[in-house]
């Protein structure tokens, strides 16, 4: 028994004597003859606390008290210094949960009789031996509905250390887990001891039932806070996890469509793992904890799939070898990558892979802001930047679109991780993640754009606090610093993903909304400059790849990195050779076409439409066009029917196909034809938006333009384009779920469009849209 324990069952003795005298003094003698007086909840346990409830049973069959009697008897204990919290009932309400207050029936599994009726107290047990059928249910759905007040985590800076997750009503729900028969409680027994001290000295300290553990009452407690508030985190999370599993196997009995949603789930089992209730088991626990390489495949299929390690599963979790880029890549690139970094975390498998994690395991840093530790905020910051996937727009289009998603995620990962140790944590945080970047062998291109955008995390959120967007000079400041689009829109992602882990409902509406309207005026700008700045005289360079980027957008440059622009360099020197030269690679999840040759009418049209003939979705399109003349086109797609993955003939056929479309030995009109026509139904229906821009560029008219996406829509819009006898300078496309987005910098003769021309192009281009 612990000192706190025995203080607890010293009080508890004390203020049954006092009770005990109260039941005698104020309750007439055949009364208490007929009636019982119990303690129960936390007084049954004998868990009493310096300014606790009282929590009394006052069982009579049938009901006869007078409510002088029963008054008289509060009254006594409430002049005696103790809150009572009592209710009266009979055996028959004992043998069924009552209706609207779980708590009742809860309560009784702790019961102890302090006077009264003997055999009334028998009837008492006889009926709540067996417990009502429902009632580890009903639990476990309060605990989860308290769970949720609390954002599912323990880590809040000033916890309730009595409600919150991991506190002592998550120690008491284990405890009647377990005895309600769903499995027997683990040991706690540290865990107990350590909040039950902290509970019994914030009592004593504020001299009332406080159970917040405030920034204030931390200090008067501790002389080095930070660090007990640590270990209290740290015993916290045991409970937690022990409660939140007990809490999930009690609501995963369900019945009907959820169980046969499991048993669908079930099927992902393979030969290392086997999936039981959304949890993930081991199918062999010793080949497992004998392979170094199995847990990164078990965190890779957790990623991939989104579900829970099981607790026997979490217990094997050892360390193993660090990790390489490689090795954090793949799993960073997964859909549900956040939920496997939880499970790391929860593990310690993280701290052993990344030595500097310990440090802000648990850390509290104090700014009054900020509601979670540190390493709590960082992962539900990577939780929350994966949820904007779930939005059809807007941010949901930037994360659907973007191409570095693991890079994001690795400095999302890496943000704070400079906090606590003193000076400017963002400035510690890039230095420390040169040398993590060096020790896992990350390329320098990724490892510059991790240590840019934590350098930078906080820039765009005190932009929009302080500095109007739409002064056009602050936009293009901006833009000079963010220099790419890719590069803008990882740094919004991380600001509204960073800026919504602070605390639930800091990130509000209008700040969100602020902060895309920021990027949308940034964006503006670098389409504006990026398109109207040519690369004229590349420093640094010389040879064919300086002659080859003459001429090309500044996009291209920030676009693009050295093993790219050599091998277009490469893919230009044989397309002068033989009249174009193309290349087609498979990437994670989509497919990716580069073409080079000499520019000409409706070259843009007739790849799009080699690409729809085939039966291809184009996700992005760009093209760059050089002082030589020559064109570079770069097309990312999806091939829904896996045809080139599953028949790679096909490759090589639709290769062929591009290079004769090119030289003009094929029609893509043609091609078009043999395929069937799809009928597609589509979730939504989207607009179509057309936005003709003569300001933004000095040399060419903007076409902006928001539709419905569909196959091959990007060749009747380039096809159209030409058709009235308009040049294509360059095009930025991307699609937004079922939302094409696309800019075309359009020219005739060299020049802007007239205003007839615009309204010439405006109405053809409805009419093919319209169809």
């Amino acid at each position: 028994m612990g000192l706190t324990d025995a203080k607890l069952k010293a009080r508890s003795k004390d203020v049954d004597r006092f009770v005990l005298a109260a039941w005698e003094e104020s309750v007439a003698e055949e009364q208490r003859q007929r009636s019982c007086v119990m303690a129960v909840g936390g007084y049954g346990r004998e868990e009493l606390f310096p300014h606790s409830d009282i929590d009394l049973l006052i069982l009579e069959e049938p009901a006869t008290f007078s409510p002088g009697e029963l008054g008289e008897f509060l009254r006594r204990l409430w002049d005696g210094g103790y809150r009572a919290s009592h209710s009266v009932h009979t055996v028959a309400d004992c043998k069924r949960i009552s209706p609207g207050n779980v708590e009742f029936s809860i309560s009784l599994l702790d019961r102890r009789l302090l006077s009264g009726n003997e055999k009334l107290s028998r009837s008492c047990e006889d009926a709540c031996r067996k417990p009502p059928p429902d009632l580890a249910v009903e639990l476990a759905r309060m605990t989860d509905r308290r769970h949720e007040r609390f954002q599912h985590t323990i880590q809040h800076l000033e916890p309730d250390i009595k409600d919150t997750c991991g506190g002592l009503r998550d120690l008491n729900a284990v405890r009647w887990f377990a005895k309600l028969g769903v499995e027997a409680a683990p040991d706690l027994l540290e865990e107990t001891e350590v909040l039950f001290a902290i509970r019994w000295a914030l009592h004593e300290h504020a001299g009332r039932d406080l159970n917040v553990l405030s920034f204030a009452e931390q200090d008067a407690l501790s002389s080095h806070p930070e660090d007990w508030m640590r270990e209290y985190f740290r015993r916290a999370r045991r409970i937690y996890a022990a409660c939140r599993e007990l809490k999930e196997r009690v609501l995963d009995r369900r019945p009907g469509l959820m169980g046969s949603f499991f048993e669908s789930r079930s099927r992902l089992s393979n030969e290392e793992f086997t999936v039981a209730r959304e949890q993930i088991l081991l199918r062999n626990p010793t080949a497992f904890q004998g392979d170094p390489g199995a847990t990164h495949r078990l965190f890779l299929f957790q990623a991939r799939h989104g579900l829970k390690l099981a607790r026997d599963t979490q217990k094997r979790i050892g360390p193993t070898p660090h990790w390489t880029w490689k090795e954090w890549k793949a799993l960073l690139d997964l859909p549900h990558a956040a939920i496997a970094l939880r499970a790391m975390a929860e593990t310690s498998y993280l701290n052993s892979q990344l030595p500097e994690w310990e440090h802000v395991d648990c850390l509290v840093v104090r700014d009054f802001y900020h509601r979670y530790t540190v390493d709590e905020h960082t992962i539900i910051a990577l939780e929350n930047l994966e949820a904007l996937g779930f939005e059809q727009q807007q941010y949901g289009a930037l994360w659907l679109n973007c191409e570095t998603k693991a890079v994001l995620r690795f400095a999302l990962l890496l943000h704070d991780i400079g906090k606590g140790l003193g000076g400017d944590h963002d400035a510690r945080a890039v230095e420390m993640s040169a040398q993590i970047g060096a020790r896992i062998a990350m390329p320098a291109e990724d490892l510059a754009i991790v240590q840019r955008l934590i350098g930078e995390h906080l820039y765009l959120g005190t932009l929009i606090s302080t500095r109007d967007l739409n002064d056009p000079d602050v936009a293009q400041q901006a833009a000079h610093r963010m220099e790419t689009k890719e590069y803008l829109a990882m740094l919004a992602l991380l600001t509204v993903a960073d800026s919504s882990a602070v605390f639930p409902g800091a990130m509000t509406t209008w700040r969100r909304t602020q902060l895309w309207h920021a990027h949308t005026a940034i964006e503006r700008q670098l389409t504006k400059e990026l398109e109207d700045e040519r690369i004229v005289d590349p420093a640094s360079l010389t040879g064919p790849l300086a002659e080859f980027v003459k001429g090309l957008p500044t996009r291209y440059w920030f676009r693009t990195n050295d093993a790219e622009r050599q091998q277009h360099l490469s893919l230009s020197i044989a397309a002068s050779q033989i009249g174009v030269a193309c290349d087609l690679r498979k990437r994670q999840d989509d497919w990716q076409l580069t073409v080079v040759t000499k520019d000409r009418p409706r070259l843009l049209a007739d790849l799009a439409g080699t690409l729809a003939s085939f039966g291809m979705n184009i996700l992005k399109a760009e093209a760059f066009g050089n002082s030589r003349g020559e064109v570079l086109d770069l097309f990312i797609f999806s091939d829904p029917m896996r045809s080139l993955e599953l028949n790679p003939p096909i490759v090589d056929e639709l290769k062929e196909a591009i290079a004769k479309v090119v030289v003009g030995k094929e029609s893509a009109e043609k091609l078009l034809r043999r395929r069937p026509k799809v009928t597609i139904r589509y979730k939504m229906q989207i607009d179509t938006v057309l936005r003709f821009d003569n300001e933004t560029s000095k040399v060419a008219t903007l076409l902006e333009l928001q539709a419905q996406d569909r196959p091959g829509l990007l060749y009747d819009l380039a096809r159209t384009i030409s058709l009235e006898n308009c040049e294509i300078d360059s095009v930025l496309l991307h699609t937004e779920g079922q939302r094409a987005v696309d800019v075309f910098y359009l020219r005739s003769s060299g020049a802007k469009l007239a205003s007839e021309h615009v309204e010439q192009l405006r109405a053809k281009l409805k009419e093919v849209m319209a169809n």
